[in-house]
């Protein structure tokens, strides 16, 4: 789709519990050495504070990254969301009412470990039913690491789990 990927982590405040700015860092960085393509990868970060802004902030970071050069922004099934506050794809249908962003809005769908096709989807890539979806929760992820527990492979990859397990371990894994 593109000739190279620019990621970005939002590093400044957010609320307790969250990954710290040290997690997400160490997180990102072993996904580029080890997994992404060589040569096609730029890491940086954004330092500013987390809104928990739901729809408006997504049109917020979307401007920052056209800002920086970006052709393209995700934005997912809750971007900058708490809770249930905001409807599960309210970031979507906000930012689809800007058609002169300037920056293309790639709407990434909530991601499921699909049973019968044996990896990761979302609804725009499996057709099979609930019953052979395990659905992924950020919370559930965040209180297994922060119980010192691998989460599944279904949810994540053991690499990224042994960043946040050794983090955890010296206490700096979450926000506080």
């Amino acid at each position: 789709m593109t000739d190279g990927l620019f990621v970005q982590p939002l590093l400044g405040w957010k609320k307790n519990g969250d990954f710290s700015p040290q997690a997400v860092v160490a997180s990102y960085q072993k996904m580029v050495k080890d997994f992404y393509p060589k040569n096609r990868v730029l890491f940086g970060s954004l330092n500013t504070a987390m809104r928990y802004a739901g729809p408006r902030e997504a049109v917020f970071h979307a401007l920052i990254r056209k800002n920086f050069g970006c052709t393209h922004f995700i934005v997912g099934r809750d971007h900058a969301g708490v809770g249930s506050y905001y409807k599960k794809y309210e970031a979507h249908e906000l930012c689809s009412k800007f058609s002169d962003l300037g920056i293309e809005i790639l709407k990434f769908c909530g991601p499921f470990f699909c049973k019968k096709c044996d990896s990761i989807a979302t609804e725009k890539t499996c057709s099979h039913k609930n019953v052979d979806r395990i659905q992924i929760s950020g919370t559930e992820i965040r209180e297994m690491i922060g119980n010192r527990k691998f989460p599944p492979a279904e949810y994540m990859r053991k690499e990224i789990s042994d960043v946040l397990i050794k983090l955890q371990k010296k206490k700096g894994v979450f926000c506080e």
